[in-house]
């Protein structure tokens, strides 16, 4: 990306441009799983619809199991095995 080229050549360090864009995806995630969690739009007055997150077979169907609190499970699924533990630091 030519904003974090300009960055490392001004003297940023590396490894907190990867932990800002790891951080900055994290919340994105987090934010958007968090909505679909909620099962609707709080900010919508008379809608009375929603969602759910359900879990499909191979074929696409419905299994009738809704997968909740994906927000939750976010954390755990670091695939660098840190568990977010580094984002903050």
């Amino acid at each position: 990306m030519p904003a974090a080229q300009r960055l490392l050549a001004a003297g940023a360090d590396r490894e907190d441009l990867v932990r800002l864009a790891r951080a900055a995806a994290y919340e994105a995630v987090f934010a958007t799983l968090d909505e679909l969690d909620a099962g609707g739009d709080a900010n919508v007055m008379g809608v009375e619809g929603g969602w759910v997150v359900m879990e499909s077979d191979e074929d696409g169907s419905p299994t009738g199991r809704t997968l909740p609190a994906l927000h939750e499970d976010l954390l755990v699924m670091d695939p660098s095995g840190r568990d977010g533990a580094d984002l903050w630091q």
